[in-house]
């Protein structure tokens, strides 16, 4: 069995000791998949005034429902965790460039609701998704640093 197998025991233990240090990206990820599965199942949702910037932007809910969760870049993310949480090297390349897409997503929601021009909880919620997003491209440029350079003690 080679160094980077993905079977056995070892496989869940870095799982789990990587999962908490990375839970904002779960949460993230698990946000975008949801965000567009609402839309692909939620009827005349970008009818409401407080999606007109997105329906100007998209046409309608189905093309960035489909986008989020059908294309899966919320699943393709998840599923970059799990294989990079489950390699005994970390990747944190995958987890860099999942941030970043991470961000512009979150930052395309803010302008999408801010272009409805109604002032909502949205204002509370996806910029500090932006935010967190920007935290994770650090976190994971981090481990990156310590994977290349050993970690410092």
């Amino acid at each position: 069995m080679s160094a980077e197998s993905y079977a056995g025991p070892g496989v869940w233990i870095r799982i789990q000791h990587r999962f908490g240090p990375r839970m904002m990206e779960w949460f993230l990820a698990g946000h975008t998949a949801f965000w567009g599965a609402v839309l692909l199942y939620s009827d005349n949702l970008f009818e409401q005034p407080s999606w007109a910037g997105f329906r100007a932007i998209f046409g309608d809910a189905a093309f960035l429902g489909w986008t989020m969760a059908g294309l899966g870049l919320g699943l393709l993310r998840i599923g970059g965790l799990i294989v990079n949480g489950a390699r005994k090297n970390v990747t944190p390349t995958i987890r860099q460039i999942s941030a970043g897409i991470g961000f512009f997503i979150w930052c395309g929601i803010t302008y999408g609701y801010s272009s409805s021009g109604l002032i909502s909880t949205w204002l509370a919620i996806y910029p500090l998704f932006a935010l967190g997003e920007l935290v994770n491209i650090n976190r994971a440029a981090h481990d990156q640093g310590e994977a290349r350079n050993g970690k410092s003690r």
